[in-house]
């Protein structure tokens, strides 16, 4: 087998070039999640500080279909990663032609540039990639990194037709990953969904990075902090329910993201002041409020089953943070992240209520257990460790 140093990784993922992030957010009819793109940087730097080299990337842009995406047709093209090449899988985007083409373009891109012993590490369930490696020869180790199961994909308000489409891709989606040697998981309650079986698997719940904003003691406001999307199925509900109930005249909710839940942030923010609304900002900004919130709140709750496939991103930014975290206990988040969590008792308004109120009348208990957060998940799940883990799972015979 060959040495660490040896070893060719080829990324295959859908994450914007650093340099045309912007002009593809702009072209961009409706706001994606910015973590997917977070999450498959910080894998790729990861593994290429434990290789000590530039990994090359095949890549298809993550954006809708035209219209709701400005360009009609996506060119192939080359950029570095480094010193490493990329590749752009382009197409004419259009709904199912853009994804036929991307698994053709793909496929005769794969032949042409992967050799025996190689290892391609793919991110997510993406069906065009998965198709194109499915016929790939048995000489070629394939990981699939899978942080949302397939049948989670559409979790918004979607039409039946959209659903049943859904459904139809997805029995392709299982179908095609039988070709999968190896799996990264976000929860271990994936196995089982996944079909994984026998295949080795490695679970990685998240990546952190000191990038997400320190705590300032300086410039803290009696505020707590929600970022991220306002669909009511993630509970931004409950936490606009829990607000009401918290009487103190100084607190406030700052609230950014954007989603079905928009209208009735806004018609609090009229009703009450104590509640700000900034809408969708850049990380950057994100960064500064966290850094200036006094706790910081996720208000998804356990119920549901998708909640045993979830370890939410936002959970690894809030604790490097280093501030105070409220949340719910998933079924999905391991158990050695309890001491370092305020759990919800249960999931009424008013046990959220109650956490957060608890967390801004004990400022220095929710200090020091902000730090000592912040210092478990950057010494044990920052990109060098999961990087240089996911590289030895690799090696693996």
């Amino acid at each position: 087998m060959n040495s660490q140093n040896e070893m060719r990784i080829v990324f295959l993922g859908t994450l914007y070039p650093p340099e045309m992030e912007q002009d593809i957010l702009s072209k961009s009819k409706t706001k994606a999640s910015s973590a997917p793109n977070v999450f498959q940087w910080n894998l790729i730097r990861g593994v290429e500080e434990a290789l000590g080299r530039n990994i090359e990337i095949v890549n298809g842009l993550p954006v809708g279909a035209w219209p709701g995406y400005g360009d009609k047709l996506l060119p192939d093209r080359a950029w570095k990663n480094g010193d490493a090449d990329c590749h752009e899988v382009g197409c004419i985007n259009l709904p199912f032609v853009k994804q036929a083409m991307r698994a053709a373009k793909a496929k005769r891109l794969l032949k042409k540039l992967l050799r025996p012993g190689d290892r391609v590490v793919l991110y997510s369930a993406y069906m065009p990639f998965l198709k194109a490696l499915h016929k790939l020869p048995r000489d070629i180790d394939v990981t699939a990194v899978i942080t949302d199961l397939p049948e989670f994909y559409d979790l918004g308000q979607v039409s039946a037709l959209r659903k049943m489409l859904r459904r139809m891709q997805n029995r392709l989606v299982y179908k095609y990953m039988q070709r999968v040697n190896r799996f990264v998981l976000l929860t271990k309650q994936m196995h089982q969904p996944l079909k994984v079986g026998d295949r080795p698997w490695m679970l990685m719940e998240g990546i952190c990075t000191a990038e997400a904003g320190t705590a300032s003691e300086d410039k803290q406001e009696r505020a707590i902090l929600y970022a991220g999307t306002l669909h009511y199925q993630f509970g931004i509900k409950n936490l606009l329910d829990a607000f009401r109930m918290m009487e103190d005249p100084s607190a406030q909710l700052w609230i950014c993201g954007g989603g079905e839940a928009e209208k009735e942030i806004r018609e609090l923010c009229e009703i009450d002041p104590r509640v700000k609304f900034f809408g969708f900002l850049s990380q950057s900004q994100v960064a500064d409020l966290r850094s200036r919130a006094a706790v910081l709140v996720n208000p998804r709750t356990n119920e549901g089953e998708y909640t045993k496939y979830s370890f939410p991103s936002k959970t690894m930014e809030y604790m490097a943070s280093g501030k105070p975290v409220v949340m719910y206990r998933l079924d999905g988040i391991p158990r050695e992240y309890d001491p370092h969590l305020y759990y919800v008792a249960d999931s009424t308004p008013a046990s959220l209520a109650d956490s957060l109120t608890y967390v801004l009348t004990h400022p220095e208990e929710a200090r020091q257990k902000g730090l000592q957060a912040q210092q478990f998940v950057l010494e044990n799940k920052n990109r060098g460790a999961q990087g240089d883990r996911l590289v030895k799972f690799l090696q693996r015979s």
